[in-house]
């Protein structure tokens, strides 16, 4: 993660740059054209997959799909073309440089929301419609999912799941060790105090690797959603509530707060280098989305409930959406091969296998979840059943994508000044401004 991750850095490097799955045994579907593009049926040759997918369980459940691919189409080569570095912006940057050129990949990663919208208004991705409505994916994707990647009643991309961005993760046997109790989910208040009785046994409270400022932003933005709740949440987004309101402003404060938890080599640390200190011990807590899950039991082999747990700041049933998705480029030299491979992704099979190595839910409703683990088989109850919101630091939130650069500006500066004021002032400039 689904990532992840990658904030407006992403959004604006695209902006600035350019204005910048019927594929197997259960699925059971056919494989229709999409738009102007041909039919995947019997899709030949190679086709590009571009990414920025490279961490251990991320490429691993990549690999996933590509094996998905092979299977029911054996005469199509995929190229992967993921790019490292930079939790993303690396990956856009190239891409972006790209498609300034008319060299275009056959299926690229993208996030839904701003980040797509871009892609849609610079008339790079083909429109995917009659994929869906042929076979009956827009029956299986709920419509607030689906929402978030049409535009102008138009579907422009597959989902390859949906992660939940607004976990607390943590090492059981370390504050099992300290004598902590952690609960299900907890008040900020609460929180502080298991901090406190962590830094008392001299243990570092809080995992961090903010090299790249979007893991800091994912610690305001869960602590701002976990305060003022999903209909806060949304009020920021809609512009209802100001950000310089004062139980905002006081949520800001405390992700400061918690930010000052941190190990001391935070800055040079990226998320997953956070996720492996987690792991060994080093520090107790971790904020990340669920693509951390994928890291911890695919990469760092611990038992999900044995090794590390999770709880939620405030309402557990609210659900911080993160999702990643692949469209199909317009102009490509095998459309056919894009095809294939979304439509490999929307197989209900392969579905659950990417969610087995990514940390996300499949978000088919008709997939059965049992397999999965402990973890996500509750996260896949709540994505059906709870509150869904969407986070602003990946682009998921329908807003302007200079708003989600907004925020990653406004972390920056609120990890140097601590000015929690000066950030929501900066907010409500920001959602003012890019109307």
């Amino acid at each position: 993660m689904t990532r992840k991750k990658r904030i407006a850095a992403i959004a604006a490097v695209g902006a600035s740059a350019l204005l910048l799955a019927a594929c197997g045994s259960s699925s059971g579907n056919s494989t229709p054209s999409s738009g102007s593009s041909q039919g995947a049926s019997g899709a030949t040759g190679s086709a590009e997959v571009f990414s920025w997918w490279t961490s251990g369980s991320e490429n691993a459940a990549l690999q996933s799909l590509f094996d998905a691919t092979k299977t029911a189409y054996p005469n199509l080569t995929l190229v992967n073309a993921a790019v490292a570095g930079g939790a993303g912006t690396n990956a856009q940057q190239v891409l972006a440089t790209r498609l300034a050129g008319g060299d275009i990949p056959e299926t690229w990663q993208t996030h839904p929301g701003g980040a797509l919208g871009d892609y849609v208004k610079q008339g790079v991705v083909e429109d995917v419609t009659s994929l869906y409505t042929q076979n009956g994916w827009d029956k299986a994707v709920p419509k607030s999912l689906l929402d978030t990647i049409t535009y102008d009643g138009k579907i422009y991309a597959v989902l390859t799941g949906v992660h939940r961005g607004n976990v607390w993760w943590y090492n059981k046997k370390v504050v099992d060790g300290a004598g902590v109790t952690v609960p299900a989910n907890m008040t900020f208040a609460e929180f502080e105090g298991i901090a406190k009785q962590l830094q008392a046994k001299n243990i570092t409270p809080l995992c961090l690797g903010d090299k790249d400022i979007w893991t800091a932003a994912m610690v305001v933005e869960e602590t701002i959603v976990g305060e003022v709740g999903a209909d806060g949440w949304k009020g920021l987004m809609d512009g209802s509530l100001k950000w310089s309101d004062p139980k905002v402003v006081q949520a800001i404060s405390d992700a400061y707060t918690s930010l000052g938890w941190a190990q001391k080599d935070h800055k040079s640390q990226d998320w997953t280098g956070a996720v492996a200190s987690l792991a060994q011990g080093k520090c107790a807590f971790n904020v990340m989305g669920d693509w951390a899950y994928g890291e911890l039991v695919v990469k760092q082999k611990l038992v999900d409930g044995t090794d590390f747990g999770y709880t939620f700041l405030g309402d557990p049933n609210t659900f911080v959406t993160v999702s990643d998705a692949f469209v199909e480029g317009k102009g490509s030299k095998n459309p056919a091969g894009a095809i294939a491979f979304m439509s490999t992704i929307m197989d209900k099979t392969a579905q659950v296998n990417f969610a087995k190595l990514k940390g996300s839910s499949p978000f088919r409703t008709d997939v059965d979840p049992s397999s999965l683990g402990a973890y996500q088989q509750v996260a896949a109850k709540t994505l059906s059943s709870g509150v869904l919101v969407a986070s602003l630091v990946h682009g998921q939130a329908l807003v302007p994508a200079a708003d989600s650069q907004a925020f990653a500006d406004a972390t920056t500066l609120l990890e140097a000044k601590g000015d929690a004021a000066a950030f929501a002032k900066a907010m409500d400039t920001a959602f003012a401004t890019n109307k």
